[in-house]
Parts: C-alpha cells; structure tokens; sequence
C-alpha cells in the first residue's frame, strides 16, 4: 500500500485554507484570551502583582511562583501554555523545517491528516475553556487554585 505523502510547506498551506482548521485555532486564541483574563483576576484576588499586559506563561509562572498551584496544576497550566505558544507562534516554522518536530508531526503527512489537526485544536480549545472555567469560579479562600 502506498501513501501519496504531502510536502511540509503544502500541508501547511492545507491547513492555512482549511476553515474548520483556522475556525477552531481561532477559537483556541479567544479561549486562551479568556483564561489569561480570569488568571489576572484570581491573582489580583490573591494580591500577586503582575502587569496588565502579561501573558498567559508569564501568568503562569505568577501561579508556581507564589504556590498557588498544586503538581498537578502545574502541569496542567504548563501544558496549555506550550501548546498556546506552539501554535501561535511554531506553526509555519515546523512546516519550514525551522524548528525540530516536538508537538505536533511534520513528516509523512497526508491530505486527510488535516482531520487529526482540526481533532487537536478542538481538544485545545475544550481544554482552554474548561480550566477557564475552573479559574473563574475558583474559591479564593482556598490555598491552591488547583
């Protein structure tokens, strides 16, 4: 059996024209927004100084920092923001060999494994709600947020 495999640069151009695919990292940006928003007012409510214009990792770090999280909130927190970063930031440079493949696969793609990147950001996107979600009806009084 063989596979007619797609160039890297062509199935970044694949997903580039792929509307569920941009639909849903576009989705993922406005729910990371939404949890860096509801960080910034549970740390205002623990009294963390912080800038209005810090982002979601160095919100993030604010949280280890001032040990407002447990083992498992760490990674959990740590995980959402590397994949937020790789997203909006590594995308085009893994599909132009500029950066090592980490999260997500480069090689020996095919047209239909646009399916299993749309399948990831959505994931993504349920994820970045739900620790929104979480965030927003923490209880302060609680030593740790999670």
């Amino acid at each position: 059996m063989s596979f007619d495999f797609v160039e890297p640069q062509d199935f970044f151009r694949m997903l580039f024209d792929d509307a569920e695919f941009c639909s849903g990292l576009g989705k993922v940006m406005l729910a990371a927004g939404m949890l860096e928003t509801n960080l910034r007012r549970y740390l205002g409510s623990k009294q963390v100084k912080f800038k209005d214009s810090d982002t979601l990792g160095i919100l993030v770090n604010k949280l280890k920092q001032t040990d407002l999280l447990t083992e498992n909130g760490k990674a959990h927190f740590s995980d959402l923001a590397k994949k937020r970063n790789y997203l909006a930031h590594n995308l085009y440079g893994l599909f132009s060999n500029e950066f090592d493949v980490t999260i997500l696969p480069r090689e020996q793609l095919v047209s239909v494994d646009t399916l299993m990147f749309v399948s990831r950001v959505e994931t993504l996107y349920n994820d970045f709600v739900y620790f929104a979600k979480i965030v927003a009806k923490a209880d302060i009084s609680k030593d740790k947020l999670l």
